[in-house]
């Protein structure tokens, strides 16, 4: 009995992988980029969370294999103006590479789609400060491991699916300010809504 088990369990694995079915896909898409939880590295706290609109675009190789899939996905989320403060704005976008996860229930005509990804992001935070006559700029670039939830639906070669992105605490430049005061780097969690459409190829 156990020999059975084994062999029979050994075909279920050589089905699925014989089944698999890989392909590659593009993505565009809709995002509200939010400065979660702003500060200075000295501790202060800001007292808002700033959103502004912008765009995603992707690349993604992908593996389905009945109702469960994986992508390694390729990120570029376009350059957005925020806000921190009434003398601070910093300029943010961020590139991406990601593992996605999905249970994909249903069939080819209409099925769900719901997963997890892991990877990591590079988000380059250019900030901005004037205040009366004192002005700084100074730009920084932050690799940080990232991880997003992955909802929507799919039917043929083609899915709409909502993400929520983090990729990490991020930072701006610091340094001196033209009247040669110190400046400190402003922080923040770099976080993203998406709605994206996907075609497949």
């Amino acid at each position: 009995m156990k020999n059975f088990i084994k062999i029979f369990i050994s075909f279920l694995l050589i089905s699925n992988v014989s089944l698999a079915e890989e392909y590659s896909g593009i993505s565009i898409g809709f995002t509200k980029h939010i400065a979660k939880d702003p500060h200075d590295s000295n501790g202060t706290s800001y007292f808002s969370d700033p959103e502004e609109n912008g765009f995603v675009i992707g690349y993604f190789d992908g593996d389905k294999s009945g109702e469960s899939a994986y992508e390694l996905e390729s990120s570029y989320y376009s350059e957005v103006s925020q806000k921190l403060l009434s003398t601070v704005t910093v300029d943010v976008s961020t590139f991406t590479q990601m593992m996605n996860f999905m249970a994909t229930p249903g069939d080819d005509d209409f099925y769900g789609v719901f997963g997890a990804g892991i990877g990591y992001g590079y988000t380059m935070v250019d900030t901005s400060y004037k205040s009366g006559s004192s002005t700084f700029d100074g730009d920084n670039g932050n690799w940080n491991l990232a991880y997003q939830l992955i909802l929507g639906f799919g039917s043929d070669n083609y899915e709409l699916v909502f993400k929520r992105s983090h990729f990490g605490e991020v930072k701006g430049g610091s340094g001196t300010t033209s009247g040669g005061s110190s400046y400190v780097a402003d922080e923040f969690d770099n976080v993203y809504n998406s709605i994206v459409f996907k075609t497949k190829f």
